[in-house]
């Protein structure tokens, strides 16, 4: 009897410590892994939950117009991650008084917490990415009507004109978002190839994705319009499909999508605790740009700086300095330093390093290569330098550059390492 008893004592612990314990939040993601942008949502979410779980997921394979899931309208969950794309699910669990979270940009005014990208920011971006490459023609080519397109081309534009330069635009129309994924591609290449071929060159043009621009690339081929030299383009999203395919590859604004997963799953968490939902969206600002051959040229008028530009950039593997620059071309220092001043804003030094540095990302994110042998490749006699120069320049050490970016990136980032 006493051992009976005694164990039965030990039972009623268990059970008391089991109903004390938390049970894990029911969450659905109710976001497409059929993009770049929306597998790297989910890792974003991933990671939350490895630093603050453990979530109970609700989770399928999904494409990007997908219909809602049929058990998501009586499904008894704590929380939902949505980038569903008809707005009356989002009243269906909204009356339902199921906390949710929204990644779909194309949607406003739902009455539900939206996260999105900082357009204004990724225009911004592009615009400075092309007029440090000496273009003083510019041009943008969006999908008129959605507003994540045209803020991007607003931006865009007045940042150019902000630098004294005029900006045209594609005077497209507008189209549903099924329309931008479907039949338009080849009833706008006509058109598009007319307005490139309009536009004066050499000239940098903005596209509003990463697919648009391969459009363009396309359109520019019909127009006999060469690229990057008369048209250097670069698009948005670094969808490493579209990039790669792109003839030729695409230079492309990085959009922080791990992070927007990372704070819907944050802002998420607040919610099902009781929290209060934020007034205004929350915007992630781009990371940086993955340069490319689609914008791997500079529109520079003064011919002695183009001819010291090219010189450095076939020259970025060898361990060239300012003197081999001034006796290639038979200046002066002072002469040339002067005329790189005008128009970049810089020495011909820093110029140089920008030059290899460029290199050194590109190496980076889409090779395996040793940071020793990247720094070789680069003109860096040594991988120290290298290293400290990339840091000061880029606020992110090599190896935390490609963690983040590479192609065998795991980007293990908590909720400190948001900013490089």
């Amino acid at each position: 009897m006493r051992r009976l008893k005694k164990f039965d004592t030990l039972n009623s612990s268990v059970d008391s410590a089991q109903q004390q314990r938390k049970v894990p939040p029911r969450v659905a993601l109710i976001v497409e892994t059929s993009t770049l942008f929306g597998r790297k949502l989910l890792f974003g979410v991933a990671q939350y939950i490895r630093e603050n779980g453990p979530w109970s997921v609700y989770f399928t394979d999904r494409a990007v117009e997908q219909s809602p899931p049929a058990w998501l309208k009586t499904w008894q969950g704590d929380g939902i991650i949505s980038r569903i794309a008809y707005p009356e699910v989002h009243d269906v669990i909204r009356d339902r008084g199921i906390p949710i979270v929204d990644l779909n940009e194309q949607l406003r005014g739902l009455g539900v917490p939206l996260i999105s990208n900082d357009h204004a920011a990724v225009g911004k971006l592009a615009a400075e990415h092309l007029l440090e490459r000496g273009f003083q023609q510019f041009a943008f080519i969006g999908h008129t009507g959605h507003s994540w397109s045209d803020r991007r081309g607003e931006v865009f534009s007045r940042t150019v004109q902000a630098h004294g330069y005029r900006c045209e635009v594609y005077p497209g129309q507008g189209k549903s978002s099924d329309s931008l994924r479907e039949a338009a591609w080849q009833t706008d290449l006509d058109s598009i190839a007319a307005w490139a071929a309009t536009l004066p060159k050499p000239v940098g043009i903005m596209a509003c994705t990463d697919f648009r621009a391969v459009q363009l690339l396309t359109a520019c081929r019909l127009a006999d319009i060469a690229i990057p030299e008369q048209a250097a383009v670069i698009g948005v999203g670094s969808d490493d499909v579209a990039c790669a395919l792109a003839d030729p590859p695409l230079s492309s604004v990085n959009l922080n999508a791990r992070r927007m997963g990372y704070e819907a799953a944050s802002l998420l968490d607040t919610l099902m605790n009781g929290g209060s939902a934020p007034v205004d969206e929350l915007l992630i600002p781009p990371l940086d740009i993955t340069v490319r051959r689609s914008t791997d040229v500079t529109a520079i008028s003064d011919p002695l700086v183009a001819s010291a530009i090219r010189f450095i950039r076939e020259r970025v593997s060898d361990s060239i300095n300012v003197e081999d620059v001034l006796t290639h071309l038979g200046v002066s220092r002072t002469s040339l330093q002067n005329r790189f001043r005008a128009i970049f804003e810089k020495s011909i030094h820093d110029v140089l390093i920008d030059t290899r540095l460029a290199k050194v990302k590109e190496l980076l994110a889409e090779t395996t290569l040793p940071i020793d042998a990247i720094a070789a490749r680069c003109g860096f006699r040594h991988p120290e330098y290298m290293s400290s120069a990339f840091k000061l320049r880029t606020g992110w050490t090599p190896g935390s550059y490609r963690r983040q970016h590479g192609v065998t990136s795991t980007n293990h980032r908590g909720r400190s390492a948001q900013s490089p």
